[in-house]
């Protein structure tokens, strides 16, 4: 079903393609294969009951990537624009995880076709491949939640309701509103439809895919603004636009998540602007670049619009540790998350706290209620998993040749699915100089952190398949 579903997408570039007088063949032969395949498989299993239990859907989703990503991948290999396979995996593994990580050194010389599929897969990916499956793919039916679960980014992975069909399509609705108000604002502030479209897919998904060699740094100050808010919006809690809709505010108010989200994005931007402040430019164009890099990389957006490689070192340092903690959960952000920030701090001063009053009873709270012991064990346990999946990614690209700086912007720009990490792949740069073994650790690392690591370790453990 999926991969008819892929198919499906191929025949929407196709169309774009067509459009813009483009050479249809990659993307045909690419849809017919992958239509052909998905049929193939279906056929024979129309008629049998699916029963998914939370085992079986951790290893659906992790396959499910891997999977979609190597027919993906088609209309890259036979446009003719990619050196090899590798690259053309990695770009899709790129597009369907969001990273934006790219390893074409120009995108202005990629048919429209092509672009608009590079676009349409970051948007795919933005929203979960499993959300789309459970919003319309009846069969699924009470086993959806143990693909949720399994796929669905942060700790929180609550149901907006009781249906989990209607979950997934009030996602849907929030996602396409967000996207469509995005076109519009970008078109009316100067670029042109095709642009719009494009660039309100990557950045709604928080991917960094742009169709400009200079990011956003080809486009003007408004069209910056205008970007800032829709990354912003990108990396909020879906959940926040839910309330709105039903006029909830109090849940908003009471948000620590959010309120720290905010913060950051304006400490961060004041610290950045007062470090790059240059009379010569201005004022307003060392805030707008700082404001600009500040939402692209703590939302792992990953766009461009000035390049931060050559900023004062404090300033790329301050744009290296946003890598880490991303955005909110229940967003289309990678990295940690800033919930779990919160939670591992507040459990740390709990720590510090019982230290010193042994016998006290002091429950972390979040929100004003208490944290359960479990959540805050999966809180450490990503957390672990993410610092050695980090230390492991570097030592593995620096026996490849690596550079020490780019293993190690490189390694958390993957995992945290942001794009641009440091060094030559830093600002506009790219991935395109690395050996191929270096970009199938990248791949992997995108993998891992897009599902947050657990749903793939777990199916690498041999306890997961014992009876």
């Amino acid at each position: 079903m999926l991969l008819i579903m892929e198919a499906i997408f191929m025949f929407v570039a196709i169309g774009v393609a067509l459009y813009y007088k483009d050479d249809i063949m990659p993307l045909l032969k690419s849809a017919l294969i992958t239509l052909g395949v998905g049929v193939f498989l279906r056929v024979p299993t129309n008629k049998v009951k699916i029963s998914v239990d939370r085992r079986l859907g951790f290893f659906i989703v992790s396959t499910i990537w891997l999977i979609v990503t190597a027919f993906g991948a088609l209309p890259f290999w036979f446009s003719g624009y990619f050196s090899s396979y590798t690259d053309c995996y990695f770009e899709t593994m790129s597009g369907f995880t969001t990273t934006g990580a790219s390893i074409l050194k120009s995108v202005e010389i990629i048919p429209h076709g092509i672009l608009f599929w590079r676009a349409l897969i970051t948007w795919i990916g933005g929203i979960g491949i499993v959300v789309i499956v459970i919003a319309f793919i009846p069969f699924i039916g009470g086993s959806g939640m143990s693909l949720f679960a399994a796929e669905v980014a942060g700790p929180s992975k609550g149901k907006l309701s009781p249906r989990l069909e209607t979950t997934g399509k009030i996602l849907l609705s929030i996602y396409a509103t967000l996207t469509l108000l995005s076109i519009i604002f970008m078109w009316i502030a100067g670029m042109s439809l095709f642009d719009a479209v494009c660039h309100s897919f990557a950045a709604l998904a928080s991917a960094g895919f742009s169709t400009k060699d200079l990011s956003f740094a080809a486009f003007s100050p408004l069209v910056q603004y205008v970007t800032v808010f829709s990354m912003f919006a990108a990396g909020m809690n879906f959940t926040i636009f839910f309330n709105i809709m039903k006029r909830d505010y109090k849940k908003i108010l009471i948000n620590e998540e959010f309120k720290a989200y905010i913060l950051i994005t304006i400490i961060a931007t004041l610290l950045i602007t007062l470090i790059i402040y240059n009379p010569d430019a201005g004022l307003e164009t060392s805030f707008r670049d700082a404001l600009f890099q500040v939402s692209s990389i703590s939302t792992s957006t990953g766009f461009v619009s000035a390049d931060f490689t050559k900023w004062a070192i404090p300033a790329s340092f301050i744009l290296y540790l946003l890598m880490f903690p991303g955005a909110m959960s229940g967003s289309t952000s990678g990295g940690l998350k800033i919930v779990r920030v919160i939670i591992l701090f507040k459990n740390a001063r709990r720590i510090i706290s019982q230290s010193i009053h042994a016998n006290a009873y002091m429950p972390v709270k979040y929100e004003k209620a208490v944290v359960p012991d479990n959540v805050i064990l999966n809180v450490l346990t990503v957390f672990v998993l993410y610092i050695v999946t980090y230390l492991l990614g570097v030592v593995l690209l620096v026996f490849l040749g690596v550079g020490i700086e780019e293993s190690l912007g490189g390694a958390v720009s993957c995992m945290s699915n942001i794009g641009p990490g440091l060094g030559v792949c830093g600002g506009f740069g790219n991935y395109s100089s690395f050996p191929d073994a270096a970009k199938w650790v990248f791949t992997i690392l995108m993998y891992m952190g897009r599902l947050e690591f657990a749903t793939v370790i777990a199916v690498l453990i041999p306890a997961f398949w014992r009876k």
